[in-house]
């Protein structure tokens, strides 16, 4: 089962930048989308057909301010998901933050983290947030379930996940309250499964602002992440960023996992 993730920094842009075509490519069985930005009768009915024709969709746009965040998830047509909008806290819900998704015993969180934005403003939001999130992890863990946490997770986990740590210490995404967070999802039973693959290679990255050609010099940060509980591990046969796919200031990451 083949799982993609990607932050297209605004459906409706993505589209006019090759998504379509990028999906029929790419055919996952699962994808999740951060910063969709639109209402799901805001897309071209054409676009519409062809999603709901080959996709379950469940598509989470914020209503706390139109245009802004969103998630979403589309599972193929049959292969038994179900999906649930939000967490049921509303403070993230009214964002459209995260998305659970459903298949026997493997629990989905997808979604787009909250950014602590520029003067760390939003940073007490976004700890609340983890702290939540990882509270919602040791539950399914201890309901029996196995776990995968995925999205734009709005933080660099190590030195080795961005091209200048020393440039951007204290920085939002990469702030030492942040990187304490991410390790909480750890320690609520997570793996981070392409660090772990691949546990000293740099230049491994998903974002890369659009300012003075960052993205050809490979001048980015890894903040688009697949976790999965520890049971997985096993489980996964690839682990992947598709730097090539150029739809947005993010690449996607994948993941295929036997199930």
């Amino acid at each position: 089962m083949r799982f993609f993730s990607w932050n297209v920094n605004g459906f409706r842009a993505a589209l006019k930048k090759g998504f379509m075509d990028w999906l029929e490519e790419a055919d996952p069985d699962v994808l999740c989308l951060q910063e969709i930005r639109c209402e799901w009768e805001d897309i071209d009915l054409p676009v519409r057909k062809i999603l709901e024709n080959a996709y379950d969709i469940c598509w989470f746009p914020a209503i706390s301010k139109k245009g802004y965040a969103g998630s979403a998830t589309l599972t193929k047509r049959g292969d038994g998901w179900t999906h649930q909008k939000g967490l049921g806290i509303a403070e993230y819900d009214a964002e459209g933050r995260m998305i659970v998704s459903r298949r026997g015993s493997l629990a989905l969180l997808g979604g787009y983290f909250p950014n602590a934005s520029a003067g760390l403003v939003r940073l007490p939001y976004k700890r609340a947030f983890a702290k939540d999130l990882a509270c919602r992890v040791r539950e399914e863990h201890v309901a029996k379930n196995n776990v995968i946490l995925v999205g734009d997770m709005n933080v660099a986990p190590q030195e080795i996940d961005l091209a200048r740590p020393k440039d951007n210490v204290g920085n939002p995404g990469f702030t030492p309250e942040e990187r304490e967070d991410f390790q909480g999802y750890l320690s609520a039973g997570l793996v981070d499964i392409l660090r772990e693959r691949n546990p000293g290679a740099g230049g491994l990255y998903t974002w890369w602002t659009q300012r003075g050609g960052a993205r050809a010099r490979n001048v980015g940060w890894r903040i688009d992440i697949f976790l999965v509980s520890r049971p997985l591990d096993s489980q996964v046969k690839n682990a992947a960023i598709h730097s090539g796919a150029f739809g947005s200031d993010h690449c996607p990451v994948s993941m295929e996992l036997d199930a």
